[in-house]
C-alpha cells in the first residue's frame, strides 16, 4: 500500500508540472479543468480462456471520479482518475480494489471522446484502459456522459485479462 501511495504522489507531481514551448503562453486563453463522478458496472471479463460475467459470483460496482485538465486547443488534455471498486458477495460487501488511471483524453466532434489510460491497481495488477465516451446531455453547468471502458490487466501471477464495462457519469 505504501508503494501505491508513493506511486500516486509521484505521478501526480509529474502530471502537475507545466511544460511550455518556446512561445510564451497566452494568459487570455487559460486551460480548463473539468471534474467528474460516475458509476461503473463491469459486464464481462475474459481471462485465461474463461469468460466471467459480473453477476456470476456476486456483484462489483465502481465509482470513477477525477478531473481532466484540457489544453488550450480543447482537443486533448490530461486525465487523473481514481476508481474504488466495491464487491458484494454472499451477503456482505467490501472494497475490493482501488484503481489509479492517469492518462490522456482526446476530444472529437459531436461529443465523442477517447481516453488512453495507464492503470495501476491496489491489488497488484497493472495495464491500460482504453475508453470510448459520448456526451449524451449538456447543461449550463454540467453534462452527462456514457462510456465503454475496456480494461486490459497483467501481473500478480494471474493470466492477462480483458474486460468490458459500462459507465454513466456527470461532468461539472
Amino acid at each position: 500500500m505504501k508503494k501505491t501511495i508513493i506511486l500516486i504522489f509521484a505521478l501526480g507531481l509529474i502530471f502537475s508540472t507545466q511544460v511550455f514551448s518556446q512561445d510564451k503562453p497566452n494568459p487570455t486563453e487559460p486551460s480548463r479543468l473539468t471534474g467528474y463522478f460516475s458509476v461503473l458496472n463491469p459486464l464481462v471479463k475474459f481471462s485465461g480462456g474463461e469468460t466471467t460475467n459480473n453477476f456470476s459470483d456476486g456483484y462489483v460496482i465502481g465509482f470513477p471520479s477525477g478531473f481532466v485538465l484540457m489544453g488550450k486547443s480543447n482537443k486533448a488534455g490530461f486525465i487523473f482518475e481514481l476508481v474504488p471498486l466495491i464487491q458484494f458477495s454472499e451477503g456482505s460487501s467490501r472494497m475490493a480494489n482501488l484503481v489509479f488511471n492517469p492518462g490522456v483524453q482526446f476530444h472529437y466532434p459531436k461529443g465523442w471522446n477517447f481516453n488512453a489510460l495507464l492503470s495501476f491497481e491496489s491489488s497488484g495488477r497493472y495495464g491500460f484502459t482504453p475508453v470510448i465516451s459520448k456526451t449524451i446531455k449538456t447543461g449550463q453547468f454540467s453534462s452527462w456522459f456514457v462510456t465503454v471502458p475496456m480494461p486490459v490487466r497483467f501481473g500478480n501471477d494471474d493470466p492477462g485479462s480483458l474486460e468490458f464495462a459500462l459507465q454513466l457519469g456527470v461532468a461539472f
